[in-house]
């Protein structure tokens, strides 16, 4: 929608009487452009190629009537917004209600009056140029909300992993595996209802949290570098509680309480294992959340591939070669089979990581120790 190379605004007529155009010109052309078609076969001609302000639309036509093309017109995404305004000669209140009812915005009976015409015309131009500025306007803020929920989400990771010395960068590293391995597989037919356009936001938004639980930990097991007693790993299993009942509380206090429920099942439940071993819950198969099955992959990936003080990285190649080894034991395998099928995807993601996690702008904590 816009305006002409003139600056005026574009109306499009469909009525099948040739007189009616005459008079819809001397009434319309001095302030718009009006374009004519005879049927509403040639009025989706024109659509083609251009998007009007308004569509005029006579009720009576041959072949196709007036009723027929608004359901088709408010059925189609890229016609739908258009103001359509029926032309008729008949005050049936019955029809006037079918009209409404299929999202007419006004109607002008016929013979037309040059200035209820005029009028009506401009009064809808001039709301459907306020909805749309509107709906800019508040697309902008939530965008600038997405924004402000994706920085304290990185950030508060950021904050996280600043206490755990041993496996720095984890976080940032698994987001962008887990990022990339979703993107994947929500294009697949069988996960396309599972992991709908929301669930996949609000899980990438998560993913850095998924080990969010170990705030709570004692830094003497959190930051240990060598292998932890028994013991001390039974301490280290809480973080996944802590981590769940974190986004437990948030999902009954927040008004976005989908993206509580799916970062609690992320941080809960993804040291699970397929075969029922894992902590804390012992589930089995698909009783654990496809995006905790889906984290379990990339959070394994990251800590194969990532240096350690008691190991040097493993290569993709390798790190891949143990995920596939794991495929129904510690694994699901169907998402075993789709991880290796991006390979080279993940691979990319693992010689860029550092730059993709610059763009990302997680938080970095400084050391203070000089001041």
């Amino acid at each position: 929608m816009g305006r002409n190379v003139d600056g005026k605004r574009i109306i499009l007529m469909i009525d099948d009487v040739a007189l009616n155009h005459a008079t819809a010109h001397d009434v319309l052309d001095d302030t718009y452009e009006l374009l004519t078609a005879k049927s509403a076969e040639e009025g989706f001609h024109i659509l083609e190629t251009v998007i009007p302000d308004l569509i005029l639309l006579d009720i009576i036509m041959p072949v196709t009537n007036g009723m027929e093309m608004l359901a088709t017109l408010k059925a189609t995404p890229l016609y739908k917004n258009i103001p359509v305004i029926f032309l008729t000669a008949s005050t049936s209140p019955e029809a006037e209600v079918e009209g409404f009812n299929l999202g007419i915005v006004d109607y002008i009976t016929k013979p037309f009056v040059p200035a209820v015409m005029r009028k009506r015309i401009e009064t809808q131009i001039n709301l459907a140029e306020y909805e749309r500025h509107l709906e800019e306007k508040v697309e902008r803020k939530m965008m600038e909300m997405e924004k402000m929920y994706d920085l304290v989400a990185t950030s508060f990771a950021g904050l996280v992993e600043s206490r755990d010395g041993i496996t720095g960068g984890h976080l940032k590293n698994t987001s962008l595996y887990f990022e990339a391995f979703i993107s994947y597989l929500k294009t697949l037919p069988e996960y396309k209802t599972e992991l709908s356009p929301s669930v996949v936001k609000k899980a990438v938004r998560s993913a850095p949290l998924h080990d969010v639980g170990k705030i709570a930990i004692r830094d003497s097991v959190l930051q240990k570098p060598t292998s932890l007693t028994a013991n001390e790993f039974s301490q280290m299993k809480y973080h996944a509680i802590i981590g769940g009942d974190i986004f437990a509380f948030l999902e009954e206090k927040i008004p976005d309480s989908e993206f509580a429920h799916i970062a609690g099942q992320i941080a809960k439940y993804h040291h699970e294992k397929y075969d029922g071993s894992g902590y804390p819950c012992g589930l089995k198969g698909e009783d654990i959340p496809l995006v905790a099955r889906i984290m379990s992959i990339v959070d394994v990936y990251d800590a194969l591939t990532s240096k350690r003080p008691y190991k040097e990285p493993f290569s993709h190649e390798k790190a891949m070669a143990l995920i596939v080894e794991g495929a129904n034991a510690q694994f699901d395998p169907k998402l075993v089979e789709h991880f290796v099928n991006i390979s080279g995807v993940i691979k990319e993601c693992l010689n860029t990581k550092a730059e993709m996690i610059e763009q990302r702008e997680f938080y970095t904590v400084k050391s203070y120790e000089n001041m």
